[in-house]
């Protein structure tokens, strides 16, 4: 029994130990996730217009006028950039999206899949599973970088325009305000638009000078909330996970402590008892 309490009271103090990480951990989460979600609705509502802007001047072009609007009957090989964590500890989140991309890209025949790895965890089962990865990112550990934003942006332009994919497609997974979140899979190039009633507009200086400004703006606009809609869900994932965790740890911190106080009792009783068998032994 003096055996077992102290195998319980060794128990109870790591767990303990792993509660305040854990604990340390969720609010570290929480910090990280306010910063984020915040830039995310911010540059959210700022994409939506621009979106709106671009779309309804489309309306009033020819979809031929730009390369980037051109779609292709052929479909020789499509690219798929996959945004993951760097970073395990946030439940489902990388399983989802990945397995997700994955069921998607079988789509296709393996060969005419270029694979675009945004996290360490993409990176690593993309690999592992033998796809060609064409481009990687690793180490933005859920923090948004103008600089990578912009080199992913121009590395899917440059695939498109230069015939090495006939689509584009992004995996991430979307943040939802009720914590249900959701991977998903969007196109990224060609530019599909929702035809509508045509707008005429007079647009100065020209209408290519416009639509390629107007349209690069669209385009990195469109990966920088991407990535930020990733990481939320990423922060807001992992800091669920560590609270669930530090609850868990919680339950059966009381739960061992009871079976420690149990078996605290019992020695005592037993003692109380030995000793009280020798008295009688004694005096007989």
């Amino acid at each position: 029994m003096i055996q077992s309490f102290r195998q319980l009271k060794d128990r109870i103090k790591s767990i303990e130990s792993t509660r305040k990480i854990t604990r340390a951990m969720e609010m570290v989460s929480a910090a990280k996730l306010n910063k984020v979600k915040s830039a995310f609705f911010s540059s959210k509502n700022y994409f939506a217009r621009t979106e709106r802007i671009l779309f309804d001047l489309l309306s009033d072009l020819e979809p031929a006028d730009h390369p980037l609007l051109e779609k292709r009957k052929a479909k020789n090989a499509i690219a798929l950039a996959v945004i993951a964590s760097d970073t395990g500890l946030c439940s489902t989140y990388n399983n989802n999206v990945i397995k997700l991309a994955k069921d998607f890209a079988d789509r296709f025949d393996r060969e005419r899949v270029k694979i675009i790895a945004v996290g360490k965890e993409a990176f690593s089962y993309f690999k592992k599973e033998n796809y060609g990865i064409n481009n990687f990112y690793l180490g933005m550990r859920g923090k948004f970088s103008e600089e990578i934003a912009a080199d992913m942006t121009g590395t899917l332009v440059k695939l498109f325009t230069g015939g090495e994919a006939d689509e584009i497609y992004i995996a991430y997974t979307h943040f939802s305000p009720n914590l249900r979140h959701k991977p998903v899979v969007e196109k990224f190039l060609d530019i599909e638009y929702a035809h509508k009633e045509k707008r005429h507009y007079i647009l100065e200086p020209d209408k290519e000078a416009i639509l390629n400004e107007l349209i690069s703006k669209y385009l990195a606009d469109k990966i920088r909330v991407i990535l930020l809609d990733s990481f939320t869900t990423e922060h807001s994932a992992r800091m669920l996970a560590m609270k669930l965790a530090t609850d868990n740890a919680n339950e059966l911190i009381d739960t061992l402590t009871l079976l420690k106080n149990k078996a605290r009792q019992a020695a005592i009783t037993k003692e109380v008892l030995e000793i009280a068998n020798s008295a009688e032994a004694l005096r007989g």
